[in-house]
């Protein structure tokens, strides 16, 4: 960094993820919640897969709150929040990212049947939510809905949604009350409207798509197969 920049990194004290701060804050952020992780109609909680960015768990593995296995830095939230973590089999399988792999352009094949394996393992429990915490994570295993309902005709939701793709402060701030267009939530390949109406939270389907400025701004193209709103 030095040779490059000129600037030395001063070793702080405490370095942690900042998953790992909304993991310490979880119960506080429980008892102000104005939502939780439960269907508002049944009153069950909502069935959720937590996914661990590979940095966060592999890469240092005694580090992570819970170990390289069954980190609890995400299910530890859900449940904080009223969820229902899901275990599956591809549970710890890297979301298909892996860096490199997607970067190069001959490999993003080998990135997308990852990810399509992941679906594919998830698929028989029904999760009505992904959580990760990891903006990499997030965006494949948003993205790759789209790509797959385009390509393989299929889709992982009930009657033609997708799973809705949250990150861990997405989560807390949905739960928290904010507004999800004000967390950017808009910008989500998979439509996240079945999740809201799930938790009961109210939003107004016409704010969408709007900028700053009050103007309407232009919709994404319309996918063949997957569910948008």
């Amino acid at each position: 960094m030095h040779k490059a920049t000129g600037k030395v990194f001063k070793i702080p004290e405490n370095l942690v993820h900042a998953s790992d701060l909304i993991y310490k804050y979880k119960d506080e952020i429980a008892s102000k919640a104005y939502y939780k992780l439960v269907n508002s109609n049944t009153g069950e909680p909502l069935r959720v897969i937590d996914h661990i960015g590979c940095h966060y768990a592999k890469m240092f593995p005694d580090k992570g709150i819970g170990g390289a296995e069954y980190p609890r830095v995400l299910s530890g939230l859900v449940e904080s929040l009223g969820g229902k973590v899901i275990d599956y089999p591809e549970r710890r399988m890297c979301c298909g990212f892996g860096f490199r792999q997607y970067l190069l352009k001959s490999s993003r094949g080998y990135s997308l049947s990852c990810t399509y394996k992941k679906f594919k393992a998830m698929e028989p429990y029904k999760p009505d939510l992904i959580i990760t915490n990891c903006p990499g994570c997030n965006y494949f295993l948003d993205r790759w809905q789209y790509v797959i309902s385009d390509i393989k005709g299929e889709t992982y939701g009930k009657d033609g949604n997708g799973i809705p793709t949250l990150t861990y402060e997405e989560v807390a701030g949905l739960c928290l009350g904010y507004d999800p267009w004000d967390l950017g939530l808009q910008m989500h390949q998979t439509a996240v409207e079945p999740l809201l109406d799930k938790m009961g939270i109210n939003f107004k389907p016409s704010e969408k798509f709007k900028g700053y400025s009050g103007k309407q701004l232009d919709k994404p193209k319309i996918p063949e197969l997957l569910k948008v709103y």
